[in-house]
């Protein structure tokens, strides 16, 4: 569930502001607004605006804690679907708020004219919100997919004299370069996990890349490390690759399609 975590401590400062918000105040936090100055505010319905924000990042918020709970579920198509609401959502709030005067007051006919004419936001403005806005968006997005990828299990397929390792930092591995496979009892923890050099290892238990480890040197991980049995592939060049999934039955299924493959060979 450390995906879960993660995404929940970013998501907390977006739920935080969206109750602020929701009570009609924080104006100081809406991009763009926040840099008018007092005339121009004037001309906006401050509360509607506010609202209008905060429901947005509420939705935002439910939306981004879905990606980790689709990945443990084990529901992937949950995932690519809270990602295109996220991205729909966001882009769309965007254009409806920004065209049509959504949130101005009506114009007062008894005011003076001076303090009644409205000006826009300059281009410039608008660029820089719009460019921190994506960016924050684009940024939300990569920590997202990341996580979905370091999280989910290991796709292994044997195609012609190859396994295909489909996983982050995924690998083929030649049967050629193989010395043995074997099924091992204990889980990567008790095996040794060593030290992440190029990899991903949260606080969690999904491990994907390369670690260094006193026990067996540079190995390659695809592993839920509390998980056993475990498959270990000895390379010829003294690599070892380390697979195991948060299901047994699929370990010892994967496991027993390598080794008929490779008995094959």
């Amino acid at each position: 569930m450390i995906g879960l975590i993660i995404v929940s401590i970013i998501a907390l400062p977006l739920f935080v502001m969206a109750i602020f918000l929701l009570n009609g105040k924080g104006s100081f936090l809406i991009a763009g607004f926040n840099t008018m100055n007092a005339e121009q505010k004037a001309v906006y319905d401050e509360k509607a605006l506010c609202k209008a924000v905060g429901w947005l990042l509420l939705i935002l918020t439910v939306l981004m804690l879905l990606w980790p709970l689709s990945i443990e579920l084990g529901i992937l198509w949950l995932f690519w679907l809270s990602l295109a609401l996220f991205m729909f959502v966001t882009f769309g709030f965007l254009i409806y708020a920004n065209t049509g005067n959504r949130f101005k007051l009506p114009i007062d006919p008894s005011l003076p004219l001076a303090t009644i004419v409205r000006k826009p936001m300059s281009r410039g403005k608008k660029l820089a919100v719009a460019i921190v806005i994506i960016l924050s968006v684009q940024l939300l997005i990569g920590v997202g997919v990341m996580i979905y990828q370091g999280e989910r299990d290991p796709r292994v397929s044997i195609v012609n004299d190859t396994i295909q390792i489909s996983a982050l930092f995924g690998t083929d591995i030649n049967f050629s370069s193989i010395s043995e496979i074997i099924l091992v009892p204990e889980n990567m923890s008790q095996i040794g996990i060593g030290k992440r050099t190029n990899g991903y290892a949260t606080t969690g238990q999904a491990l994907k890349g390369t670690f260094q480890s006193v026990e067996h040197g540079h190995q390659l991980l695809f592993v839920y490390s509390s998980s056993s049995p475990t498959i270990h592939i000895n390379l010829t060049s003294g690599v070892d690759v380390f697979i195991s999934y948060r299901d047994n039955e699929t370990t010892k299924s994967v496991y027993h399609m390598l080794t008929t493959a490779f008995a094959g060979r």
